[in-house]
C-alpha cells in the first residue's frame, strides 16, 4: 500500500490504527486485513509533520518527503514541574548586558532548537538573522531612531540617543531578529512562540534576554530598517531579542496577578 509519497510497509504495520487517528489531514484510512489504506485525494494535503512516522510502534511508515536519518529519538526524562516552573517565573526581561558577546557556536544552537517549535500547519516559514557586536546593533537602534524621529511621543527616546544612550537595544552585544515573508498571515505568531522558547532556553545557558519591540514596532512603519539589514521589502521582521549575558542576577520572583481563569 503506498504512493508517491507515504508508503506503509505491511509486514511491520500492527494494525493498531494510530496513524489513522492521529494524521491531522486524514490520510489514513482503515483498509483491509486491518492494514490502514492511504487517501491518495489527500496526499497533496500532508504538512509533513511527522507525527505518523513518530508514533508508529512498529516503524511501518515512510513519508517520502522526510529524511529517515534525521529523525531523532524522543527522550523520556522531562523535568519535573516544579523545575519547569521556575525556570518560566525566574525568567527576566534583562536590559543591562555585559560587555561581552554570546558564543556564536552556542547561539546558534540555542536558534537551532527552535526549529522544532509549532508553526501553523508546519510551513516552517521564518528565517533567523543575527547581528552580532554591539556596535551593530547601534546602528539597527538609529535606523529605528530614524524611524521614529517624526512621531511627537518618540522625541525623549530621540534625544536619548542624541545623548549617546540606547534606549532601543540597551547596549545589548546581540540582536536575534525573526522574519519571513510579508504575506505570512501567521508570522506574527509563530515568531511569537519561536521567541518564547528561545528566552527559556537562553537562561538554562546564563543568557539574558530581552523582547525588541521598538525594533518590531518600527520595522512595521519603515521599511528601510529591514533593507539596512539585508531583507528586501516583501521580507517582514515579525520579532527581535535582545541578547547577551547579564550584568546582574535577580535572586527573588516578584510577585503577578491572580490568574484569570473562566471555566465554561
Amino acid at each position: 500500500m503506498n504512493n508517491a509519497e507515504i508508503f506503509i510497509n505491511p509486514e511491520k504495520c500492527l494494525k493498531d490504527g494510530i496513524c489513522i487517528n492521529i494524521c491531522p489531514c486524514q490520510i489514513f484510512t482503515p483498509g483491509t486485513a486491518g492494514i490502514p489504506a492511504i487517501n491518495q485525494s489527500l496526499v497533496k494535503t500532508c504538512i509533513k509533520c511527522g507525527h505518523c512516522v513518530s508514533a508508529c510502534p512498529g516503524n511501518a511508515i515512510t513519508v517520502k518527503a522526510l529524511n529517515e536519518s534525521e529523525f531523532k529519538t524522543s527522550s523520556s526524562a522531562l523535568p519535573e514541574f516544579e523545575v519547569f516552573s521556575n525556570l518560566v517565573m525566574s525568567r527576566r526581561s534583562i536590559r543591562t548586558f555585559r560587555d561581552k558577546p554570546v558564543e556564536l557556536d552556542l547561539l546558534c544552537k540555542l536558534l537551532d532548537m527552535t526549529r522544532y517549535c509549532p508553526t501553523a500547519k508546519n510551513t516552517q516559514s521564518l528565517s533567523w538573522l543575527i547581528v552580532n557586536g554591539k556596535e551593530k546593533v547601534r546602528q539597527v537602534a538609529a535606523s529605528v531612531i530614524d524611524a521614529f524621529k517624526d512621531i511627537e511621543r518618540m522625541a525623549p527616546m530621540v534625544e536619548a540617543f542624541a545623548r549617546g544612550e540606547d534606549p532601543v537595544c540597551r547596549n545589548a552585544p546581540q540582536l536575534a531578529i525573526i522574519y519571513g515573508p510579508e504575506k505570512y498571515q501567521w508570522g506574527t505568531m509563530d515568531a511569537a512562540i519561536a521567541v518564547a522558547n528561545l528566552e527559556l532556553a537562553a537562561k538554562t545557558s546564563g543568557i539574558g534576554t530581552c523582547w525588541g519591540g521598538f525594533v518590531t514596532s518600527a520595522a512595521a512603519v519603515s521599511k528601510e530598517v529591514g533593507r539596512k539589514l539585508g531583507l528586501d521589502d516583501s521580507e517582514k521582521i515579525f520579532a527581535a531579542l535582545m541578547i547577551g549575558y547579564p550584568q546582574y542576577h535577580y535572586k527573588k520572583i516578584p510577585p503577578r496577578n491572580p490568574l484569570r481563569l473562566k471555566i465554561v
